[in-house]
């Protein structure tokens, strides 16, 4: 039919005048124009009510559905504005789906929370699914049943077609609203995960029906069962396989893109059109929707840390302006289309304005029974659902964009009859209205009327906690500024007025009043100090918990920011702090949570065992690397972070008994892990070796990255030898990824000439070491040294694992490690007792030539006294001071930027500014306070004397500031929480004296 009309017109053409192959129709750019300035006015109209939202908290999507609505139905009166608009309502449904809903789909499932959809998976293919088929069963029942539309109107096909229209649901009002009063994510993600596969899964069932609809009517070929079952299948699961073959290529790419913000942006741009182009039209003909959001969720999971650091905040500033965007001027499309359909409509009757207000509350009837249906699957999987979240969403359930679309499909099939097509577009016009307009803007009463949103004591706390910060951070900001001559003849009670100083002191004692209320107590709580008074012990250690959990995760993304893991890991490693948040009030429980995603050893011993053979031995070794590497990224990520929240959990300010309980089982996954990664060294000590060389590069790599964005911000650099020396960085990060390592484990002379600590030696030193090391091999449990005897050895350990124990503790030390330094600068008796825990291959180096070694190379004696600090302070942890709180790498590169090794002679006089830490002999301070060996020593404001010969660390900068930083940053100042009190008391007491004064 539409190659006739075109031969037909072209007919026509000819018959007027043959057209210049360059001429264009002067009207129809002016149409072109005129509606390109109407979707700018319609930008600028979404951000003057964006404006408003914010003064009112009027929801947002119901704002611009009314204006398309007012637009629609005055656009005769608009000029052409109302021309552009009425050209706009006869848009193609079609191109909606085209151009705005892939866009849409895409953005929500990438900027989703990949562990809680994850978690919450079959509650939402259950309500996506089965539940969109059974509520567009219901639906189609109502229209026949229940408003009795005959089949002059539409038959029982049609109706279900209808309903299939009017099942998908949009709550972009309600969703927004939930996270605004502080729903759970859990919860938020139900609601949003439902509307964002039901949208696919409804046009599955919309295609489904509209076939057996035209079949029914002979307008279209006859459906099979067989017909039918492929064509679900086809549609319903090769989509979104498509769309995760696609991600995976997707972000193989952008693995390879570095430091290019506009490419990887553009990259996700145009692997979302794409998708939807190669699955609807090219490839396997099935559902575009559903593949864009299984493009979008697999990035959600796998393809954000495929996202360097460096460009990760400018894509989601994109997508989020064109999310925001496309909301914008499809919602004032969809208030046109219905604002249009009131005015020009014709095949309505005044019965069906009465059967739409009936089928409004029909239709939430029966979202309610469908959600009732699924209700005991809904509370075995997932997160419980309360029956307050129950109500919210089966109300929450609006209509919106896509069903319009859909609608409008319907509109424009000629096959269908003009009745029924009408009624579709005018029930999916009407829907998105209604449900936009009452439930979108009354869900907010509903929510708080149900009390859904849970507030704790605890919660309200950390607000209180945070209030006061705030005015205590003000008044000091004012105080820098009353100092300031250009702020002289400020009026600064005015001042405290404009920042709102009084209502935040308001808000803060109506907090107060409600935690008395909420615990009980009688106590005046604005003169409480301790945050957790009221609290139960479980409460407490969850607390802690929580605590721990964040900053761990925080930590993670910081290794990942420096290049210290890789994304895989750190992919994991957040998960497993989010499932660790879900259970606070269990026992911790990190490990196992990492551990079961490891593959048994037995797996890689195989590929171990094949490694050299033709064909699949190169296949075996990349395999071998890759997976070890990624056991091995994610155990000693988690072992350096969990050391590091170890020693900052005892800053907490809150119960230490409670804090000490938790610690111990922090302690226990640590033990657990370490003893993993030594039976790791043990078992593949050729594979580590390659990991630790691939990991070593990819972080200096990833330093000088940093470095140069650095210098370059700082001028340092010019833009031309900028953009050189980033291309060749990131060359080398690329060729690291598919660089071969050698698995071959090194004799001990190589290994000698690449250990760390004998770095900067000449080679006659060396070579000495080397020829004095002979070779010892020992067995599980066998002693190699024992406390008190003579030390005549150092060893280093080649394959197995070592305990080294003392009094108060242990430190386990496996492959390529030296024990122990402290028998190097000791008085000739081992410090601790060494015995291995399995088959163990060490090299025996001679103790005589390596302390003739350290008296005649000062840097080489400076860096076996650094690396002792590792057993001293938990040796002699009562003298340590700060530095048993610090995390042994950041203690380490303390030491090696910070310090400088002294020898002092009796009599002598020693300044330790800013600290340090005495090794040998003994000194006292201007108070007679006698410091002996291995003793921290506190920032002295005099001279020290030394009453006998010492060696000492003497300190560049203070440990205690070094310390205090890293507390501040992760809020764990102890005692941050009694000094905000203490002066927001004291502002809240001079603001009374000034109120009173102006009354």
């Amino acid at each position: 039919m539409a190659e006739h009309e075109h031969e037909f017109e072209g007919h026509e053409e000819e018959l007027e005048a043959p057209k210049d192959s360059l001429w264009r129709d002067e009207h129809e750019m002016e149409k072109s124009a005129n509606i390109v300035y109407f979707l700018t006015l319609g930008i600028v109209s979404g951000l003057i009510l964006r404006e408003i939202n914010k003064k009112t908290k009027f929801p947002y999507s119901p704002m611009i559905l009314s204006l398309g609505i007012l637009i629609g139905l005055l656009q005769k009166s608009l000029g052409y504005v109302g021309e552009s608009a009425s050209i706009l309502s006869k848009m193609h449904p079609h191109l909606i789906v085209f151009v705005f809903v892939p866009v849409l789909l895409f953005e929500s499932a990438f900027n989703c929370d990949w562990y809680t959809f994850k978690y919450q998976m079959v509650n939402i293919l259950l309500l996506a699914g089965p539940g969109c088929g059974w509520g567009a069963i219901l639906l189609g029942a109502v229209f026949k049943m229940v408003l009795q539309y005959d089949d002059n109107d539409m038959t029982w096909y049609q109706a279900f077609t209808l309903g299939s229209v009017l099942s998908a649901t949009d709550p972009v009002a309600v969703v927004a609203l939930l996270k605004e009063l502080g729903a759970s994510l859990a919860f938020n993600h139900l609601i949003e995960g439902e509307a964002l596969l039901n949208d696919g899964v409804a046009m599955v069932f919309f295609i489904f029906f509209n076939k057996f609809s035209k079949a029914a009517s002979g307008k279209g070929e006859a459906v099979t069962a067989s017909q039918v079952v492929l064509n679900f299948v086809r549609n319903s699961l090769v989509g979104p396989g498509l769309g995760l073959i696609l991600g995976i290529l997707a972000a193989l790419w952008t693995k390879r893109i570095l430091g290019d913000d506009i490419e990887v942006t553009w990259l996700t741009f145009v692997f979302t059109y794409l998708t939807f182009y190669w699955a609807e039209f090219c490839f396997f003909k099935t559902s575009g929707l559903l593949a864009v959001v299984g493009l979008g969720l697999f990035w959600s999971a796998f393809g954000k840390t495929r996202i360097r650091s460096s460009v990760e905040h400018s894509v989601h500033t994109v997508w989020g302006f064109v999310q925001y965007s496309c909301d914008t001027l499809i919602f004032l499309l969809v208030g046109i289309i219905v604002g249009t359909q009131v005015i020009e409509e014709t095949f309505i009757h005044k019965s069906d304005y009465i059967r739409m207000i009936v089928f409004y509350f029909f239709m939430i009837l029966a979202r309610f029974i469908m959600i009732l249906t699924f209700w005991p699957f809904l509370r075995c999987f997932g997160y419980p659902i309360s029956k307050s979240e129950f109500i919210v969403l089966v109300y929450g359930g609006l209509r919106g964009a896509l069903g319009l679309t859909l609608s409008l499909m319907v509109g424009c099939d000629e096959e269908l009859p003009a009745r029924f097509r009408h009624l579709s577009v005018f029930y999916g016009a009407g829907m998105a209205a209604i449900t936009n307009l009452i439930n979108g803007t009354t869900c907010k009463a509903l929510v708080q009327y149900l009390e859904m949103i849970e507030n704790p004591v605890i919660k309200k706390k950390v607000y209180k906690k945070y209030l006061e910060e705030l005015i205590v951070n003000s008044q000091d900001k004012m105080r820098e500024l009353e100092s300031d001559q250009f702020y002289s003849m400020a009026d600064w009670n005015q001042v405290n007025q404009l920042i709102g100083q009084p209502k935040f002191i308001e808000k803060i004692e109506k907090l107060e009043t409600e935690i008395k209320y909420m615990i009980g107590s009688n106590k005046v709580l604005s003169n409480s100090s301790n945050l957790y008074e009221g609290l139960s012990d479980q409460e407490i250690f969850g607390e802690v918990r929580y605590r721990i959990y964040r900053i761990m995760k925080g930590l993670y993304y910081d290794k990942f920011e420096y290049g210290l893991c890789e994304e895989e890991a750190v992919r994991l490693l957040v998960e497993s702090s989010d499932i660790g948040l879900d259970h606070t009030k269990g026992l911790l429980n990190i490990w196992d949570q990492l551990y079961k995603n490891f593959l048994n050893f037995s797996s890689v011993n195989f590929f171990f065992k094949v490694k050299e053979m033709p064909l699949i031995g190169p296949f075996a070794r990349d395999y071998m690397i890759k997976h070890l590497g990624f056991v091995y990224d994610v155990t000693t990520t988690f072992l350096s972070c969990a050391s590091e929240a170890f020693h900052l959990t005892g800053s907490f300010p809150m119960n230490k008994d409670a804090v000490r309980v938790v610690m111990d089982e922090l302690n226990k996954e640590i033990e657990k892990a370490e003893g993993y990664l030594s039976i790791l060294n043990d078992t593949f000590p050729e594979i580590v070796r390659a990991i630790q060389t691939k990991r070593a590069s990819h972080s200096i790599l990833t330093h000088q990255r940093h470095y140069l964005d650095d210098t370059q911000q700082n001028g340092l650099v010019d833009d031309k030898e900028y953009q050189l020396l980033k291309k060749e960085i990131n060359t080398r990060l690329v060729d690291l990824e598919n660089h071969q390592f050698d698995m071959i484990l090194p004799s001990f002379h190589v290994l000698a000439m690449e250990f760390p600590i004998f770095s900067g030696l000449v080679s006659t030193d060396l070579d000495n070491i080397i020829k004095s090391a002979y070779e010892k091999k020992f067995g599980p449990d066998e002693i190699i040294y024992e406390q008190g005897m003579t030390c005549q050895n150092i060893y280093i350990v080649s394959k197995g694992n070592v305990v080294d124990e003392f009094p108060g503790g242990s430190i386990r030390k496996g492959l390529g490690t030296l024990i122990t330094y402290t028998n190097l600068i000791g008085d000739g008796t081992c410090m601790s007792t060494a015995k291995t825990t399995a088959d163990s291959l060490l090299y025996s180096l001679n103790l005589k030539i390596l302390k003739d070694l350290m008296n005649k190379n000062p840097n080489f004696e400076f860096k076996i006294y650094i690396n002792s600090i590792e057993y001293l302070r938990k040796m002699f942890e009562n003298q340590a001071g700060p530095l048993a709180n610090l995390e042994i790498k950041r203690l380490m590169d303390f030491f090696r930027t910070k310090s400088k090794l002294k020898k002092f002679t009796e009599n002598q006089k020693c300044d330790f500014i800013f600290g340090g830490y005495l090794f040998r002999g003994e000194l006292k301070d201007i108070n007679n306070k006698v410091y002996s060996q291995y003793t921290y020593i506190p920032p002295q404001d005099t001279e020290c004397l030394v009453t006998k010969d010492c060696q000492c660390l003497i300190f560049e900068d203070s440990v205690d500031s070094f310390n205090n930083q890293m507390l501040k940053q992760l809020d764990l100042d102890p005692l941050k929480d009694q000094q905000i009190q203490e002066r927001y008391s004291q502002i809240k007491r001079t603001s009374q004296i000034e109120k009173s004064k102006h009354y």
